[in-house]
């Protein structure tokens, strides 16, 4: 080859190599975006890439609704609850037992009531102490019947069966309550005069005390007297 043929060649050549050189500056230009990555496209395997910071948009700041302030609670104190009272269970009680009333004898005697304002006290200044009266059966004088005075100790004092009418002897100005008196009982009571009240009843008999009327509380002044007491059947 001639020198003028070798000369053309390597300026060829050269005009290549700038003509390359010019295509790689503007492709690297273009595909850079910042200084890592340019450097880490001329050295890709060492350089790590660094990217540059962008400026960072800061908003500008807003007024902020100022907010009504919150109302305080108040605290309050819970209701208590009601409280349902429950039934007290008591034991079950026997009742007790009510003891039956013993009935009330009914005696075959008792005070007359017919002619009440016939009977009571007349007193005496003789020291005399007497009971005395008519017992009546069917409005009748009835004899036989056993009557007994007790003192207020309840030792016996007098007593005595009650005589028929075919057995008395009539009275005039006895009984300062009747203007006659016709009796068919008498007891002389004197004996228990420092123990009274005496108590007067009818009885089944001499030997036998049990009563066959209620009991009849007689007072006698201290100057004694006479005490008229009739008694009736029911």
């Amino acid at each position: 080859m001639t020198l003028d043929a070798r000369k053309g060649v390597v300026q060829l050549e050269r005009k290549r190599v700038l003509i390359v050189g010019a295509i790689l500056i503007v492709v690297a230009a273009l595909l850079a975006c910042d200084t890592g990555t340019f450097t880490a496209f001329l050295d890709p395997g060492t350089a790590t890439p660094t990217r540059t910071p962008r400026p960072t948009f800061t908003p500008r700041a807003t007024a902020t609704p100022e907010s009504s302030p919150t109302p305080e609670v108040t605290p309050t104190t819970p209701a208590s609850p009601t409280l349902t009272p429950r039934p007290t269970l008591r034991p079950a009680t026997k009742a007790p037992v009510v003891p039956t009333a013993v009935p009330k004898p009914q005696f075959s005697w008792r005070r007359a009531t017919d002619n009440i304002g016939s009977q009571g006290l007349c007193s005496q200044n003789d020291g005399v102490y007497e009971i005395k009266g008519r017992i009546k059966q069917n409005n009748d004088y009835a004899g036989g019947i056993h009557v007994v005075a007790l003192d207020s100790t309840g030792k016996m004092i007098a007593q005595m069966d009650s005589l028929n009418k075919e057995q008395m002897n009539l009275e005039w100005g006895v009984n300062c309550r009747e203007e006659k008196n016709l009796f068919n009982y008498q007891l002389d009571v004197t004996a228990g005069r420092m123990n009274q009240p005496y108590i007067v009843r009818i009885t089944r008999g001499a030997n036998d005390l049990t009563p066959l009327s209620d009991n009849v509380s007689i007072q006698f002044e201290s100057s004694g007297g006479r005490f008229y007491l009739d008694w009736t059947s029911p």
